[in-house]
């Protein structure tokens, strides 16, 4: 399996295509679609991941939908932030964004098949209500639950501090120490370097 990173739309999200040889998976198509069309090539596009419904997540839901004959899923919490556009903030940069509704509500444990294993769902609730995070072998995408040596805003609709504490000390520092985090925004980390030197989440 190949891992491409992305910097997409007008607030530099990370977007992340998981492919082989003949299969694909779009996490976090934030904008500029037309940039991950090549990347995706003929391959079948299993899966769009929103990893939670802000506008810089999903600006790219619609164009994929129409181009590819694919699922578009999402933590079933955020659904309806997909379709309002004051929930999912594009209101605030002018440009009002309904996406396609989703094919399939996810939760936690749930679990998606990709190239012979599982894309594990893990509930995080904080940043958003609906918020999730992907693991795959010693990969985790966070979406904007986790950043190198940051957190989430949690000021947002449906955001908690409270919430996004317990996600991370309960569901994302259990994993094992070498667990990649690969982060909504910015540089990725590990999961053993926040444990660390996160002062905004501590152990």
């Amino acid at each position: 399996m190949q891992l491409i990173p992305r910097v997409l739309g007008i607030m530099s999200s990370n977007c992340y295509i998981l492919r082989n040889e003949e299969e694909a998976v779009v996490i976090d198509p934030g904008g500029n679609p037309e940039l991950i069309y090549p990347d995706i090539g003929r391959r079948k596009l299993l899966y769009i991941i929103d990893t939670h419904g802000h506008y810089d997540h999903i600006g790219g839901n619609n164009a994929l939908k129409a181009r590819y004959d694919t699922k578009l899923v999402v933590g079933k919490h955020d659904y309806t932030m997909l379709l309002n556009p004051q929930l999912n903030l594009s209101v605030m940069v002018d440009s009002p964004y309904i996406s396609v509704a989703p094919d399939r509500l996810l939760e936690d444990g749930d679990s998606l098949p990709f190239d012979g294993g599982d894309l594990q769902i893990i509930h995080t609730p904080g940043h958003t209500v609906g918020s999730i995070c992907i693991k795959t072998g010693d990969m985790l995408f966070a979406g904007d639950t986790l950043f190198y040596h940051s957190v989430g805003r949690t000021d947002l609709p449906t955001g908690s501090a409270e919430d996004l504490k317990a996600s991370i000390l309960q569901k994302l520092y259990v994993l094992p120490d070498e667990t990649k985090v690969f982060t909504g925004h910015g540089e990725h980390t590990t999961i053993g370097e926040e444990k660390r030197n996160n002062d905004f989440v501590r152990m």
